[in-house]
């Protein structure tokens, strides 16, 4: 099967949460594309938890599907902190502050119903072109297009290629061999960019406590993020790795369960320990905690977002957040160029290279958050995992204090926040309200799109 159209059209690689915004966000643009997915399930399982902070939830409300995600999650509003052997040590208020700041508290979904409430609102037409058993295999670039083979044969052309194809991205690593192909002395990225100082065991069973409790449990080397929804709950464990690495490591169910058994007597909650809910398990996943921004963000015609780019730890649910980020940056200058462009093949090649790079640029500045929030991830995992005297001390004892907390949120966590971009070409009502104004409002004026 080959796809080939004479209007300007994005491939994107990748049917996961960033590839379905990205659905969103360029439909609402009025481009063409289509979304490859390698798996044969839009929705597929895999026992793990999204948190999406209330900036992200502006985006969800320009797609037109918040009213309909919102009752599938929950908003969190309880923090506890834990030694392993059950103390509770801290008892914070940070969903409630991050709720006061900004109209509302994160929230929790399961990451199956996320995917499939994004899928679900997007209309038929544009439901049509996510496609799944679509494995990438090559990519092909010329001076006006681009073009993606897959493994059962079919190829399609288009304009650009939008790499969401997470932390190990099939794109970054074509993008590579094409880059060192036309130029074998150039300085670019390893095959592997990415380092990974602990190993994360993740899953979900049926919620053992009350909706909302979001709670933390440390140890030297080991710790663990507790959330619960109102059906299910999700656990996040950590542990130390003998030393960090870059490679890539394909984890068995025997070293899942023997992960599992490291942690069974630590707590989730103040009356359920790991041992508890482990034997029913409805999903999880044992993979490597990678860390890093890579350097080459885009090339030619293919451009990366998401883990496909940058990624972070999961201890402050921020990876999700910043990808959702990469869209809505990319695609607002992305639609400018499109609509500026004569002739129906849309931006030139150069134009297109000023773009990307301009938006790698835009997301590495302070006007985002993306550097600053990955060295806060990682910080909080190592304060979580006592890596060390001074990550213990700063964990157990220097940010325990209450007025602690509500600096640090009031002014490094909520400025960060306020910096979320939304859609500049999708206007309504500014639905998260809070004591802090968003650095980028949505517009409530009328602007048509061009999409039919």
């Amino acid at each position: 099967m080959s796809s080939r159209s004479t209007k300007f059209k994005v491939i994107v690689v990748g049917g996961g949460p960033i590839g379905l915004t990205a659905a969103h966000a360029l439909h609402l643009a009025g481009i063409d594309f289509v979304v490859l997915e390698r798996r044969l399930e839009i929705f597929e399982d895999r026992g793990a938890s999204l948190i999406v902070h209330p900036h992200t939830l502006r985006v969800l409300h320009q797609f037109g599907i918040l009213d309909d995600l919102l009752p599938r999650g929950v908003e969190l509003d309880h923090h506890l902190s834990f030694t392993a052997d059950g103390h509770v040590f801290a008892e914070g208020n940070r969903y409630g502050l991050i709720r006061e700041y900004h109209g509302h508290g994160p929230v929790a979904f399961h990451r199956a119903e996320l995917l499939e409430s994004m899928y679900n609102g997007l209309p038929e037409g544009a439901k049509e072109k996510i496609l799944t058993d679509k494995k990438l295999t090559d990519l092909t670039t010329t001076h006006d297009g681009v073009t993606a083979t897959c493994a059962d044969g079919s190829v399609f052309h288009g304009s650009v290629i939008i790499g969401a194809d997470g932390v190990y991205s099939k794109t970054r690593q074509i993008m590579r061999d094409l880059a060192l192909k036309e130029n074998a002395t150039r300085s670019w990225d390893p095959v592997h960019p990415y380092t990974a100082t602990y190993q994360l065991l993740f899953g979900s069973f049926p919620s053992p406590s009350p909706a909302g409790q979001g709670y933390d449990i440390q140890s030297k080397g080991k710790a663990i993020m507790y959330f619960s929804g109102t059906d299910r709950g999700w656990f996040f464990l950590y542990k130390r790795l003998p030393r960090p690495t870059s490679e890539r490591r394909i984890y068995t169910q025997k070293d899942v369960d023997a992960v599992a058994e490291e942690f069974a007597e630590f707590p989730l909650t103040q009356t359920v320990k790991v041992k508890d809910v482990w034997p029913r398990m409805l999903g999880a996943g044992l993979t490597n905690l990678d860390e890093g921004i890579v350097k080459h963000w885009s090339f030619g015609r293919i451009v990366l977002v998401g883990d496909a780019c940058h990624k972070m730890t999961t201890h402050l649910g921020l990876g999700f957040n910043h990808g959702i980020q990469d869209i809505v940056v990319l695609c607002n200058s992305l639609r400018k160029a499109v609509r500026a462009a004569s002739g129906s093949q849309g931006p030139r090649a150069k134009v297109l290279t000023e773009i990307f790079e301009n938006y790698q640029a835009v997301r590495m500045s302070s006007v985002c958050s993306l550097e600053g929030d990955v060295a806060k991830s990682g910080l909080e995992t190592r304060m979580h995992a006592w890596h060390n005297p001074c990550y213990y001390l700063l964990s157990r004892y220097l940010s325990v204090p209450h007025t602690i907390e509500v600096l640090f949120m009031k002014y490094v966590m909520a400025p960060e926040f306020r910096k979320g971009q939304v859609l500049d070409y999708v206007t309504g009502e500014e639905r998260m309200k809070g004591k802090i104004s968003w650095v980028y409002p949505v517009s409530p004026t009328t602007v048509k799109t061009d999409y039919s």
